[in-house]
């Protein structure tokens, strides 16, 4: 699992930033919402334009760079100064080994710096075009290309044959999703490009049927369940149907929006919590009631057991100590050097404490000041 990311130059972010995932001594929800000394996830809130999808996409770059034809784009790197060079640093635990694995890319000269290191031994070494890499048959690499991390080389080309910890950290990171809701219901990224098409709904009833859907509806007492119809020569589109207590079914175009979003998400949801992996999210809040969110977190947190949950929301109903834990909790706010994060548990929060009301009252930051019409 992911332990902590940090990174400078990125985007919004001029300052070096930590997102740390290693618990507190906070004892509360720690059986749900920590998994092998590990937190399962965090939130990011913040005004608009304060640099949280920031944050968030601090976590995917990396899954971006290693598993997609993925060139980091230029606006990948600040616009608040005249800095050439970026950075990332991940800390994995990955059975009880720890996993740190850094790179540095140059405004014009592409990836100059990549250091991969397991238990504190040293297992990859790039400097701009040349690399030593001791998880390989060869040694001594030349002539690297500048755009492409050579980690990402490396597994294509040998799977990390005999690596185990390496095997089983790419594993988890290619099980890994992100859904944006609010760009398009349909904005899904898996890492794992043969799963893909399994993410979407119908391809994935086509694949799995409604079954694992329903449980999840029923157990819950949704006022809905869903039909499918595989393959009946209908068009795609027309083979879903919502089913509500004492009216005929509608096809799912017909359903309200936010229902729509939530089918989608279900999915992609359902994949993280049984295989494991990164579920990143933005935009959380688009289209679900406050309850429905603060179920999805809670659901996450306890059934999930080798998987974590990064969102971004403005829905402070989540803030709850039955539900996060301020060491789970970024806010994000933007001054004269860009954005930046504090972790609400740097506060000193005890359980009994009302989390939402503190932070709509300013207690850690990462609230809008609009000027209030007075007339």
């Amino acid at each position: 699992m992911l332990q902590s990311v940090k990174f400078k130059n990125f985007k919004s972010f001029t300052r070096e930033t930590l997102i740390d995932l290693k618990p507190s001594k906070i004892e509360y929800l720690e059986d749900t919402n920590v998994a092998n000394g590990i937190l399962k996830g965090c939130a990011f809130y913040g005004s608009n334009a304060s640099g949280k999808a920031n944050a968030l996409n601090a976590v995917t770059i990396l899954l971006d760079l290693l598993f997609k034809p993925f060139s980091v784009p230029s606006d990948a790197f600040t616009r608040f100064n005249d800095e050439k060079k970026m950075y990332f640093e991940y800390t994995f635990l990955i059975k009880n080994s720890v996993v740190v694995y850094s790179f540095e890319l140059d405004r014009a000269k592409g990836i100059t710096k990549e250091s991969l290191l397991v238990d504190n031994d040293l297992k990859l070494d790039r400097q701009i075009g040349s690399a030593k890499s001791f998880i390989t048959e060869n040694e001594d690499y030349d002539y690297v290309d500048r755009n492409t991390l050579f980690l990402r080389n490396i597994y294509f080309n040998t799977g990390f044959a005999g690596q185990q910890v390496l095997i089983d950290l790419f594993s988890y990171l290619k099980n890994s999703i992100y859904y944006n809701p609010f760009r398009s219901i349909n904005q899904i990224v898996s890492f794992d490009q043969q799963k893909i098409n399994d993410l979407y709904l119908e391809p994935y009833l086509e694949q799995h049927g409604e079954q694992e859907i329903n449980e999840f509806l029923i157990k819950y007492e949704f006022p809905f369940t869903i039909s499918y119809q595989k393959k009946n020569g209908m068009p795609i589109g027309m083979r879903l149907f919502v089913q509500r207590k004492k009216m005929a079914p509608i096809p799912l175009h017909m359903e309200s929006v936010g229902n729509q979003i939530l089918l989608s998400f279900l999915p992609s949801y359902l994949t993280v919590i049984k295989n494991g992996g990164i579920l990143a999210i933005d935009e959380f809040s688009s289209g679900f009631h406050n309850d429905l969110e603060e179920l999805l977190v809670r659901y996450f947190y306890e059934k999930c057991k080798n998987g974590q949950l990064f969102f971004v929301s403005h829905s402070t109903n989540i803030l709850k100590t039955s539900i996060i834990r301020p060491d789970q909790v970024y806010s994000v706010d933007f001054d004269d050097e860009g954005s930046y994060i504090t972790k609400f548990s740097s506060y000193g929060m005890r359980e009994s404490q009302n989390m939402e009301k503190m932070y709509l009252s300013g207690a850690f930051g990462g609230i809008p000041i609009y000027a209030h019409n007075k007339e």
